[in-house]
């Protein structure tokens, strides 16, 4: 069963690919080599910081962005894409958002007025997923998530927050937490994984009040400015005339007798870094910071540097909430939807106009989708090029360790609750995915969390599906324990959510149960690299990832977490395949 759901899924995948096989005859956007072609072929500059845009909030104060759409070029080649974008008054963005620059302590607010006309991706709006009365098409619903932020459940921007053309909301970010590679981006009901793709969403860089000059200011001699800069990871489909591509569902029919808009996951073929399609940057012999961000719907990334032909060492110094303790040497680095990593790489050793290029080996469906193009894989082998100059950069020694004071180690402290997680994949009587649940239990069930304020528990995500899952928390930063095996099949029964009568997963039925008499072998503990402070964490199928949760700034009884503020008041938690959060894998949850 599971492995024809596998195969199922895959066809989507396969069907999405045929969308530019027969637009292009190659399966390739045009002016870009098919996957696994010579590196000569990346002939875009990425978008640095300042191309982007910049916007420097260290002093607070209000800041006003307009969601608009917009024509974006995202190779010289192409042409022009409708997208939308987030402008601020004294730009012409065509697609993102600026990066916005915040300090510790020092609160913001962000008003963001909706200027949408009609939605660029209005051909694959699915009826069934937004709330009913909506016309989405014609007159686009946002809201706007701080993801990683520490906000009042006001400022939150979930699901249910969405405003609608000539409408505006103000959001204030106090700003009460360590300093982060955050994120903002669009999370309206039923419509994220298409405002998304066509360009709502932006960094934010929250800054330490500690800044010297010589360094960024949430760190001691990192690269700074312009030896930092964001990469913000997308894979993307395009038709011939340059517009996007995104293929209904040819396994499951909706309500009209059509194909439905919505799929399990969209997988593009084509790699974009801060909205150029495979970008070279050009960089000087020294370290760079690279402030990584994946923002793919569905797509998993698993990354190497590749230089001469071997993969290259670099450092990862910080993960969702913020630093870690010290520096963590890699040679690959695995990133979710909706994860950030900070790492640094160091360009010193390498002769000028040597090239190095930033690689990609993970499969889709991640991990197990299918190697070969003929069983419907859509690889991204290579995302961006660095082309070596022969002027000296940023040589300032690596520090061995990061932080002042070490992080709270929370699997040292005591917890109120251990809570079981479930993920569950809910597939028709033609074993043809149909959405995917946590708990198994709708987005709108009344049957939702309560958590204590300032209290520490203990989650058990137990994925008994085939695909690995991004889940991710509203309002905190966690850490991650370890992850270990059990038996799914088994759970799945004990767990009462497959109705006897059909053999189906059954959205309602059951509860989640405790994996502990299901558990294989022993526990694997989290990685060094990902034993910091993480709000998105990745669920790999057939384990359980266990993760410790501070609901509150005094959940530690005391010691420092990474933020600063507690609230009351409902949030969310969910998978960020954004295809699998529009389609009910989300749970409101209640801090009181």
């Amino acid at each position: 069963m599971r492995i024809t759901r596998r195969q199922l899924l895959q066809a989507g995948a396969v069907a999405g690919a045929g969308v530019l096989t027969q637009a292009y005859g190659s399966g390739a956007s045009p002016g870009l080599a098919a996957p696994g072609s010579p590196s000569g072929t990346f002939t875009e500059q990425l978008p640095t910081l300042s191309d982007l845009g910049v916007i420097d909030m260290r002093s607070g104060g209000n800041l006003e962005l307009w969601a608009r759409n917009s024509r974006h070029r995202f190779q010289a080649e192409m042409g022009l894409t409708d997208t939308l974008t987030y402008q601020d008054a004294a730009s012409s963005r065509s697609y993102l958002g600026p990066v916005i620059i915040a300090r510790k302590g020092t609160p913001l607010s962000l008003t963001v007025h909706n200027d949408i006309g009609r939605h660029p991706l209005a051909f694959a709006i699915d009826p069934e997923l937004v709330p009913p009365g909506s016309n989405d098409a014609r007159s686009p619903r946002t809201a706007v998530h701080l993801h990683g932020g520490n906000t009042a459940p006001t400022s939150d921007g979930g699901p249910g927050q969405t405003f609608r053309p000539g409408a505006s909301y103000t959001y204030h970010y106090g700003n009460t937490q360590d300093a982060a590679g955050l994120w903002y981006h669009d999370h309206a009901l039923g419509l994220t994984r298409l405002n998304v793709y066509a360009g709502l969403a932006g960094g934010y860089l929250l800054r330490d009040t500690r800044s010297t000059g010589i360094d960024t200011g949430d760190g001691t001699h990192l690269p700074p400015p312009p030896y930092e800069l964001p990469l913000v990871i997308q894979d993307r489909m395009f038709n011939q005339d340059g517009s996007f591509a995104y293929p209904p569902n040819p396994d499951l029919v909706g309500a009209d007798g059509t194909a439905r808009p919505w799929a399990p996951e969209f997988f593009g073929d084509v790699a974009t870094v801060n909205g150029r399609c495979r970008p070279n940057l050009d960089v000087a012999r020294g370290k760079y910071r690279f402030r990584m961000f994946n923002g793919s719907n569905a797509r998993f990334y698993d990354f190497t540097f590749i230089a001469d032909g071997s993969a290259a060492i670099f450092h990862q110094i910080g993960s969702d909430g913020g630093l870690l303790d010290a520096p963590v040497r890699l040679n690959r680095l695995v990133m979710g939807p909706g994860e950030r990593a900070d790492i640094v790489v160091d360009f010193a050793g390498l002769k000028p106009g040597s090239k190095v290029v930033l690689a990609n080996s993970a499969r889709v469906p991640f991990p197990n989708g299918p190697e070969s193009v003929q069983r419907g894989a859509i690889p991204l082998p290579q995302i961006m090029q660095f082309t070596v100059l022969a002027q000296s950069g940023y040589t300032v020694p690596l520090p061995a360790q990061l932080r002042s004071e070490p992080l709270t180690r929370l699997v040292e402290l005591p917890t109120v609750a251990t809570r079981s997680m479930a993920l569950v994949e809910v597939a028709n009587a033609d074993d043809v995915p149909i959405m995917a649940l946590l708990n198994n239990r709708m987005f709108d069930s009344p049957d939702i969390t309560v958590v204590k304020q300032d209290t520490l528990e203990q989650w058990e995500l137990i994925n008994t599906t085939v695909d690995a899952h991004p889940i991710h928390l509203h309002f905190t930063q966690f850490q991650v324990l370890n992850r270990q095996k059990f038996d799914a099949d088994s759970y799945l029964e004990a767990s009462d959510f497959v109705d006897p009568k059909t053999g189906l997963v059954t959205p309602g039925r059951g509860c989640a149960v405790p994996v502990k008499p299901f558990l294989i072998g022993r526990p694997k503990a989290a990685p060094a690299n990902e034993q910091g402070w993480k709000d998105t964490v990745v669920a790999m199928p057939g384990e359980v990832t266990r993760i410790r949760v501070p609901f509150g700034a005094a959940a530690a009884g005391g010691a420092p977490l990474a933020m600063g503020t507690s609230f009351t008041g409902e949030y969310v938690w969910h998978c960020h395949i954004l295809e699998h959060e529009d389609n009910d894998m989300m749970q409101r949850y209640l801090i009181e």
